[in-house]
C-alpha cells in the first residue's frame, strides 16, 4: 500500500512538473489563422485545405534575386511532395501592383517551367499575418495548424526536407 501511495505521490509531481512546461510550450507556438487567397490555377485556396497536413510557404517575388536562385530547390522539392504527401508547399507572391504584379510572377513562373501552386497576396498574409520583413522567407505549419518555425532568405531543398520533418 505504501509503494502504491508513493508512486502515486511521484508520478503526480512529475505531472505537475510536466504539464506546465507542455502548456508554455504549446503557448509559444501560434496558431496561423486560416486564409484564402486566389491562385494561378484560378481558384480560391485556403490553408484549411491543408488541415492534418505540413504546409510550407515561401512568401517571394519575382524582382527578388535570392528567391529566384532558390526556385529550382524548391520546384525539386514540391515534385517530390506531390508523389510523397508528406507536405505541401504553396507560393504565396507578393503582388504590390508595381514592382510585382500577377502578371510578372506568373510569367516568371511559366518561362522558368516552375508549376507550384502560386496564391496572390496583396499583403494580407505577408504583411497582416506573418508580418514578413523581406523576401524570400519561408515558414513552417504543422498538421495542428501551428506555427512551427521560419526561414528568413534563400532556403535549401535539405533546409526545408529537416523542417517538414521536424514539423511532423
Amino acid at each position: 500500500m505504501r509503494t502504491r501511495t508513493l508512486c502515486t505521490v511521484i508520478l503526480l509531481m512529475v505531472a505537475l512538473l510536466v504539464w506546465p512546461a507542455a502548456a508554455q510550450e504549446q503557448k509559444q507556438k501560434p496558431r496561423v489563422p486560416n486564409f484564402t487567397l486566389m491562385s494561378n490555377q484560378g481558384r480560391a485556396v485556403s490553408l484549411a485545405d491543408y488541415a492534418g497536413k505540413v504546409v510550407i510557404i515561401e512568401f517571394w517575388a519575382s524582382w527578388c534575386h535570392e528567391c529566384r536562385a532558390e526556385m529550382p530547390e524548391l520546384q525539386r522539392l514540391h515534385n517530390e511532395l506531390m508523389e510523397t504527401g508528406d507536405a505541401v508547399l504553396l507560393l504565396l507572391n507578393q503582388i504590390d501592383g508595381e514592382l510585382e504584379t500577377q502578371a510578372k510572377g506568373n510569367q516568371y513562373l511559366v518561362e522558368n517551367g516552375f508549376d507550384f501552386i502560386n496564391l496572390y497576396d496583396f499583403g494580407s498574409v505577408g504583411a497582416g499575418i506573418f508580418g514578413v520583413p523581406g523576401y524570400p522567407t519561408t515558414v513552417v505549419i504543422d498538421g495542428e495548424g501551428y506555427l512551427r518555425s521560419f526561414v528568413l532568405g534563400q532556403v535549401t531543398y535539405g533546409q526545408v526536407k529537416q523542417l517538414i520533418e521536424e514539423a511532423k
